[in-house]
């Protein structure tokens, strides 16, 4: 009975060998091929056990390695960041021997740095108790800033100086984003023009061009003056003239008396210019002065009482 049983089920595996077969013979060769490599690493493993050598195919990193991979790998990851946009004004007095020649001196530097001269004052002594004041105005490249006050203090003594900075990094950008968008609003407001329509969308699309390009111009020019702020710096310069160079040195008893003479002289010429005109205005309104003084004479005449007859006055008497 088992015989049989055996033999009658023989066909059926014979006919599932032609489908197993090559099923088979795959899965041998991925487990062969899986099987090499893993002899291979464990004939490594246990050479390397017995020498006691590290392997090379693994080797540790260096602390130094590691150390510097790790900032690299933070920088990589920040934004780099733009430089701020700063106003600079500064302001410097200074005390100098023959201010005269310390201006030339300071247009020389201000024109070597490509800077301008905007505003110029000069203030001489008056008595002995002022000095001799200049005050000036310049305008440099903010690069040259801190150049230009150091080769101009050179010149004199420096009483005071400072320099304040304004960051207008944040109008700056938010300027550009305001003139994107109405560049943006801009094309649109074109685009609705440039389709049919009636005339009332098409007039109500020119005022809002014409509103939008106002803005545009307006925004350009604040953006232009803050560039140019940024890119110029405002030097306010003070010079002083010493208290010695300011006294005013007394003058002589001749010179003294040829100034009174002199006023004097110009007075008295000035009186008799003076009488001359008014003659001439007299002589110019002469007939004028006659006739009203005729007039005049004549009306006193009239209102003016008659006296009683003294012979009259006895008679009665």
């Amino acid at each position: 009975m088992k015989a049989n049983s055996i033999t009658s089920r023989t066909p059926g595996k014979l006919a599932q060998t032609p489908i197993l077969l090559p099923m088979l013979i795959v899965m041998g060769a991925i487990a062969s091929c899986s099987a090499v490599p893993t002899s291979k690493a464990m004939r490594n493993e246990s050479l390397v056990a017995q020498q006691g050598m590290v392997p090379a195919a693994a080797p540790l990193p260096p602390s130094d390695a590691v150390a510097n991979e790790a900032p690299l790998a933070q920088g990589s990851a920040e934004i780099p960041q733009a430089a701020p946009q700063l106003i600079k004004t500064a302001s410097m007095t200074m005390e100098v021997e023959a201010i005269d020649d310390q201006i030339s001196a300071i247009n020389q530097i201000v024109k070597q740095k490509q800077g301008d001269l905007l505003q110029f004052e000069d203030n001489k002594p008056r008595s002995q108790n002022t000095r001799h004041v200049v005050s000036m105005q310049l305008r440099v490249p903010q690069q040259q800033l801190e150049n230009t006050i150091n080769a101009i203090a050179e010149l004199g003594t420096v009483i005071n100086r400072s320099i304040t900075a304004e960051d207008v990094s944040a109008q700056l950008i938010d300027n550009d984003a305001r003139l994107k968008n109405l560049r943006k609003q801009e094309e649109m407001v074109l685009k609705i023009m440039e389709r049919s329509g009636s005339v009332g969308d098409v007039l109500n699309a020119a005022r809002e061009l014409g509103t939008i390009r106002e803005q545009i111009e307006r925004l350009d020019a604040v953006q232009a003056n803050l560039r140019n702020k940024v890119a110029y710096s405002t030097l306010y310069l003070t010079l002083e003239s010493p208290v010695s160079a300011a006294e005013i040195p007394p003058k002589s008893l001749g010179k003294e008396l040829q100034k009174t003479w002199g006023n004097a002289t110009e007075t008295v010429g000035n009186v008799t210019v003076g009488l001359l005109k008014f003659t001439l205005y007299l002589l110019a309104f002469s007939p004028f002065i006659l006739l009203f003084a005729g007039v005049a004479f004549l009306g006193y005449n009239r209102i003016k009482p008659s006296k009683p007859d003294e012979s009259s006055i006895n008679h009665h008497s």
